[in-house]
């Protein structure tokens, strides 16, 4: 099995030729954590975001806004609770499912985050995401790694302050789909394999799968390299 830290810089590696900056590979390292959401070690995680849910729900409906995105964040606790070990988050429509799911879950954390600043005075959408991507961060990544996460977001939003007027949303979900399709060409390695296809099939797929995988991945790379004439873009400003 395939440690922490190696499926965290694969994810990296992975996004990388593809961002048009460095914000968007906090999503891939997020997306690279999700698979193994479903393990047992992370129990706490999946408690702590049942609880985080319910709390921002109710926020939600205190503040007069909508809860419908705020449930996103307990129907992924739920997910997580229910799904066996190496089973639906390591499928590929789990990983799609998954990725989209993530991605309301943030615009649910914005959406709660910008309402409470704006109650207290205070109006910086930089912080709004520091706070959402912290709170990502705590539900996902490694509790060994999680203060130098949060110290790398900290240093790279303080000097390159971000909207979220400016995100761009089909990124964030290619990120972390990135992310977690890494963790699953990593886990293709292992000898159990991993039922790709599942609930279509049951039929597990291994280390031949992974090469292909990789293959398609290293195509699409030299595509980006043509395309914009250089093979990493997140030299290029945040937004355009």
């Amino acid at each position: 099995m395939s440690s922490y830290r190696e499926h965290a810089i694969v994810g990296l590696i992975f996004a990388l030729p593809f961002v048009p900056s460095i914000f968007y590979l906090f999503f891939a390292l997020i997306g690279a954590s999700i698979p193994d959401m479903d393990h047992k070690n992370n129990t706490n995680k999946v408690y702590s975001m049942l609880i985080t849910g319910i709390i921002v729900a109710i926020l939600s409906i205190l503040l007069g806004g909508s809860t419908i995105l705020t449930l996103i964040i307990i129907a992924l606790a739920m997910i997580f609770y229910f799904s066996k070990h190496r089973g639906f988050t390591h499928t590929f429509m789990g990983s799609i499912i998954l990725s989209f799911l993530f991605m309301l879950m943030f615009i649910a954390l914005i959406s709660v985050l910008s309402s409470i600043l704006s109650f207290v005075g205070l109006t910086s959408t930089t912080l709004v995401i520091f706070i959402s991507l912290v709170v990502m961060g705590y539900f996902t990544v490694s509790r060994r790694y999680l203060l130098l996460y949060v110290g790398v977001l900290t240093v790279y939003l303080l000097f390159m302050p971000v909207s979220y007027t400016e995100l761009d949303w089909v990124m964030i979900i290619l990120s972390l789909l990135l992310g977690l399709f890494s963790h699953i060409v990593l886990d293709l390695w292992t000898p159990a394999g991993i039922a790709l296809f599942k609930p279509f099939t049951n039929k597990k797929f291994h280390r031949k799968s992974a090469i292909i995988l990789i293959c398609i991945w290293i195509i699409l790379v030299f595509m980006v390299i043509f395309t914009n004439n250089s093979l990493f873009t997140i030299f290029t400003p945040i937004f355009k």
